[in-house]
C-alpha cells in the first residue's frame, strides 16, 4: 500500500511539475508577442518623427523666408522648396510639399501622405497606423501663430493606433509630440 501512495504521490509531483513548466512555456511566448508588438510600434514611431523632422528641415531652401509656408491648418501643411524631395538633391525647380491626414480609413487607421507637388512620395508617402494629427506654428520670436508667412516651426502632435493582438476590439493607441523647425527659413530670419 505505501508503495501505491508513493507512486500516486510521485505521479502528482511529476503532474503539477509539468503544469508549471507548460504556464512557464505559454507565459514567456505572450511576453515575447508583447516585446515584439510594442518593439515594432516603437520603432515605427522613431521612422514617422525622422521623416517628419527631415521634410520640415528642408522647408525653404531658395524660397523668401515669408513665402515659404503657403498652409498652414491644424491639419495640414503646405510649404515651398527648391529641394527636390524624390530625387534627394537641389533643383531648379520649385517644388512644393504638401502633409496631410487622408480621412479615408483602412485597416492600419487613418495614412498620413507625403506629396510632393500633388504625388505621393515614395517610398516615404504613405504613413500608416496614425489616428489623428494636429499641427502648432510658432514665428521666429517661438510664439504661437495662425499667420503662414510668419512660421519658421511646427509642433507636430500624432496619435498612433494600432489594433491590439490580444484584444482587436480594443487598439492600443500613442500619442507622440515633437517640434520640428523649418530650418532654412529659420536661419534667414535671424
Amino acid at each position: 500500500m505505501s508503495v501505491m501512495l508513493d507512486v500516486l504521490g510521485s505521479v502528482v509531483i511529476a503532474a503539477t511539475l509539468l503544469l508549471m513548466i507548460m504556464t512557464f512555456q505559454m507565459q514567456m511566448r505572450e511576453t515575447v508577442t508583447r516585446l515584439h508588438y510594442t518593439g515594432s510600434m516603437i520603432e515605427h514611431m522613431d521612422e514617422v518623427t525622422t521623416t517628419l523632422n527631415n521634410t520640415f528641415a528642408m522647408a525653404g531652401i531658395g524660397i523668401p523666408v515669408s513665402d515659404v509656408c503657403t498652409i498652414a491648418d491644424t491639419n495640414r501643411i503646405e510649404f515651398k522648396t527648391l529641394w527636390d524631395v524624390a530625387g534627394d538633391s537641389l533643383s531648379s525647380t520649385l517644388h512644393v510639399i504638401h502633409i496631410a491626414l487622408d480621412d479615408s480609413s483602412s485597416a492600419q487607421g487613418k495614412v498620413l501622405t507625403i506629396k510632393q507637388d500633388g504625388s505621393v512620395i515614395q517610398p516615404l508617402g504613405y504613413i500608416m497606423y496614425i489616428e489623428r494629427i494636429r499641427f502648432n506654428y510658432f514665428d521666429l520670436a517661438d510664439s504661437l501663430t495662425t499667420d503662414s508667412s510668419e512660421v519658421r516651426s511646427a509642433e507636430v502632435l500624432l496619435t498612433f493606433r494600432r489594433d491590439s493582438p490580444w484584444n482587436p476590439d480594443q487598439p492600443l493607441r500613442s500619442n507622440i509630440q515633437m517640434k520640428s523647425y523649418f530650418m532654412n527659413s529659420y536661419l534667414q530670419g535671424g
